[in-house]
């Protein structure tokens, strides 16, 4: 078992005892290490994440910019329980809504604050929790921030 599989079974320990105010607590090390983004001791390293995640059109330098969930947190773990709610949580299920949706980027503290100016910072557009689709872009795109993709 390795270390992305470990922090995959803390995720689903929290899932099936429905403690979801500490599922979030798991998802960036989870990330990290589904990522490879880990310190020399194999702990989640923020530093790397924020070098390697791709980043909004506006970066210059990383210096001041922000690490930032594609998704929202909340609107991740708001999938898990509706799924959990709909009997339909597997453990593929948990693995498949996560891999989709769990990504980071890199954008400044200007494009953050229109997130939140935009009422986007915890969550996505209404339209995306009715589309079928579920672009994981959709709050970005809202606020017209671009990532340059990989």
């Amino acid at each position: 078992m390795n270390n992305t599989d470990i922090e995959f079974e803390h995720l689903m320990l929290e899932i099936n005892a429905q403690r979801w105010h500490m599922v979030e607590r798991f998802l960036f090390s989870y990330f990290c290490m589904r990522e490879n983004y880990l310190s020399k001791s194999g702990t989640p390293d923020w530093q790397k994440a924020r070098e390697n995640c791709p980043r909004s059109i506006t970066i210059k330098s990383i210096k001041h910019a922000e690490l930032e969930p594609l998704v929202p947190l909340a609107a991740i773990v708001g999938e898990l329980k509706r799924y959990e709610r709909d009997g339909e949580l597997s453990k593929q299920a948990v693995k498949r809504i996560i891999n989709s949706l769990l990504h980071y980027v890199v954008i400044s503290k200007q494009e953050k604050n229109e997130l939140k100016n935009g009422a986007l910072q915890e969550s996505m557009p209404k339209e995306w929790y009715q589309s079928t689709d579920r672009d994981p872009y959709a709050r970005l795109k809202t606020v017209h921030i671009t990532i340059l993709q990989p």
